[in-house]
């Protein structure tokens, strides 16, 4: 048996990979990679980030 999965480029969003498996009828899966620990971890650690950085000193 063989899977047909895809994965990288524009396929970084919830969004972006459910159009594609719209669009691809043939596909049987989605491979995550960067799009589910990279991508998030970054967005979250900036935006702790950025609420320290925004408290008053002193």
């Amino acid at each position: 048996e063989l899977l047909v999965i895809c994965h990288g480029g524009p396929l970084d969003e919830p969004e972006n990979v459910g159009e594609a498996l719209r669009r691809m009828p043939g596909v049987d899966g989605f491979f995550g990679a960067s799009s589910i620990e990279r991508l998030p971890t970054e967005r979250a650690i900036t935006a702790q980030v950025r609420a320290f950085k925004a408290l008053p000193l002193g």
